[in-house]
């Protein structure tokens, strides 16, 4: 930080700060080198003892080019959130953070999941642990449809934009994503080839682009009546993933279902119907494209309610033919 005179008689000094350079000139050389030094400590601060605020602004941008657009724009959702909930707390410095904050924090979010993923972001972009209360009400129930109400469904949206989709997903297992992103030429005899996914970019905007992990590469064999509807259209769908979740709530609440089932719910019913047929769970795993086992069991393997008193009754049925007598 040397000062030099320059030719209008005024001193100059330059700062560099992580590869930046900043330039201060005044007419009093001790001045300059006092302006210098203290925008210098100043930032070396910042760095050292990042508020809040810029932790997680940092933590993103460091990862912007990793990470999915759909992650970093949950991150984006978490920081939003705690800026319009807890101002204060963001302004805070990261070393003097306390558990109570993050408690402060949290505490109105109303599911388990969320908490959750607040905190594990918080103690990310600080590099810190939080000892936080996480109870919060349970998760609910997922819901899944009958086969009667797939079927009702189907006749629901039959010769709309809607049709494909809602066969996609009941029969296929597919997201809205892998939906939006194929097209004819991924199709080879009753196979889909997913390789791509349409999500959300960071600006808005939806992209098409490889899937978050290996395991949602793959082909799916479909029924053939779905196959020849597909031909028949001759096309998939040209809705975007938010068109095709708005018309699927809009249309339920429009014919007067009470609880009308969310898009993704059909992913739910293609993997328990697979499942109550006593279809291996590598199997259901591969078909639908998760990485691991207990993700699957944990949120998808469910008994189809219409489902529950037939496979009830197969069951005592094997134990009376086997053990009745003896």
């Amino acid at each position: 930080m040397k000062p030099r005179k320059l030719p209008s008689g005024s001193w100059n000094v330059r700062v560099m700060i992580d590869g930046q350079s900043y330039s201060f000139t005044h007419a009093d050389k001790k001045t300059v080198v006092r302006m210098a030094s203290e925008f210098a400590d100043a930032q070396r601060e910042k760095v050292r003892n990042p508020t809040l605020s810029q932790a997680c602004e940092d933590f993103i941008a460091d990862r912007e080019k990793t990470l999915s657009p759909s992650t970093i724009r949950s991150y984006r959702g978490i920081v939003g959130k705690i800026a319009e909930r807890n101002p204060s707390i963001m302004q805070k410095k990261v070393i003097v953070l306390t558990d109570k904050d993050i408690s402060n924090i949290v505490r109105p979010l109303r599911t388990l999941k969320t908490k959750r993923n607040y905190v594990n972001f918080l103690q990310s972009a600080t590099g810190r642990k939080f000892s936080v209360n996480l109870t919060g009400t349970a998760s609910h129930e997922i819901a899944v449809p009958t086969d009667l109400e797939v079927m009702g469904l189907l006749v629901i949206f039959r010769n709309t934009d809607m049709e494909i989709p809602v066969m996609l997903g009941a029969f296929g297992g597919l997201r809205r994503g892998e939906i939006c992103a194929l097209t004819m030429q991924d199709i080879d005899g009753d196979y889909i080839s997913i390789t791509k996914s349409m999500v959300k970019a960071p600006d808005g905007s939806w992209v098409v682009k490889s899937p978050k992990t290996p395991r949602s590469v793959r082909r799916v064999l479909l029924p053939r009546f779905v196959i020849e509807r597909i031909h028949e259209r001759g096309y998939i769908t040209h809705l975007l993933p938010c068109n095709i979740s708005d018309r699927f709530w809009k249309t339920q609440l429009r014919l007067g279902i009470e609880r009308p089932y969310c898009f993704h719910s059909l992913r739910h019913y293609s993997a328990s119907y697979l499942h109550s047929i006593g279809i291996p769970d590598a199997y259901i795993m591969e078909r639908g494209g998760w990485s691991t086992p207990h993700v699957m069991q944990k949120v998808y393997r469910h008994a189809l309610a219409d489902k529950v008193d037939p496979m009830a009754l197969k069951a005592v049925s094997a134990f009376q033919q086997t053990f009745q007598g003896k």
